[in-house]
């Protein structure tokens, strides 16, 4: 199912249905069968309560139980808008290396890789790449430690990632560490309810709590499409001669 059709499906249940109701386990639970593909739905719909205790190892096992999971079935969390603000910010982006953090499927490096003559593509996950999206190289990773150099490539990519992340701070100084020229991170404006099918701790219905965390560097955010898309340039690049 396309993301574009999920968000109308998600501001539906998110904004129409009154919260008492959305956010009721009973009436919730028909939808996580859907979602996840099995009646066996407790630990999806208390994974909120559960993340915090993991350890990474924990939580590397969960993600990699996600394979019939609705998220899992389309090709991308990825809009369309947002694609296109990082393609457009990108024409003013020098570099030739890009890291997609939390890569997937690879979707986003197929999008990209035509953008220009990459002299290195790569992409890290929790989880191990399945399929043939076999154009780039694979590294296995977790936030906010991740098995790069300081400033190791020019342009950094963390799409629909943030929102399930254990520790954000951490995470955003970690992408900021590895990033030379361009860091683009995209998350859903989304109000928090305790049973969303989609496994996020975080979120943003309004952007500032995020854009307090990327002071001081020179950032740039839209709204595309239901989505945050933001475009920031670290510090020490906007100062460099």
């Amino acid at each position: 199912m396309k993301r574009e059709i999920t968000e109308k499906v998600r501001y539906v249940m998110d904004e129409l249905v009154p919260p008492a109701i959305r956010d009721s386990r009973w009436f919730m639970w028909p939808f996580f069968v859907m979602a996840y593909g099995t009646f066996a739905v407790r630990p999806f719909m208390e994974f909120k309560s559960r993340a915090y205790a993991m350890t990474a190892e924990d939580y590397r096992n969960f993600y990699a139980s996600l394979g019939n999971s609705i998220s899992r079935r389309r090709i991308s969390d990825l809009n369309e808008a947002s694609v296109r603000f990082i393609t457009e910010q990108l024409r003013h982006t020098s570099g030739t290396s890009l890291l997609d953090v939390g890569t997937g499927n690879g979707y986003l490096l197929s999008r990209l890789s035509g953008e220009r003559a990459w002299r290195r593509l790569a992409g890290v996950d929790v989880v191990a790449v399945t399929g043939e999206s076999t154009h780039f190289e694979f590294h296995e990773g977790m936030l906010p430690l991740l098995p790069f150099a300081d400033h190791e490539f020019d342009v950094v990519t963390c799409t629909h990632v943030v929102e399930h992340l254990l520790d954000v701070e951490a995470s955003i100084k970690e992408l900021l560490r590895i990033t030379r020229r361009q860091l683009f991170i995209v998350l859903p404006r989304q109000r928090y309810y305790f049973y969303t099918l989609d496994e996020h701790l975080n979120f943003y219905p309004h952007i500032e709590p995020l854009l307090r965390l990327l002071q001081p560097h020179q950032v740039r955010h839209e709204l595309r499409g239901g989505d945050w898309a933001i475009a920031i340039t670290p510090a020490m690049q906007t100062a460099a001669p």
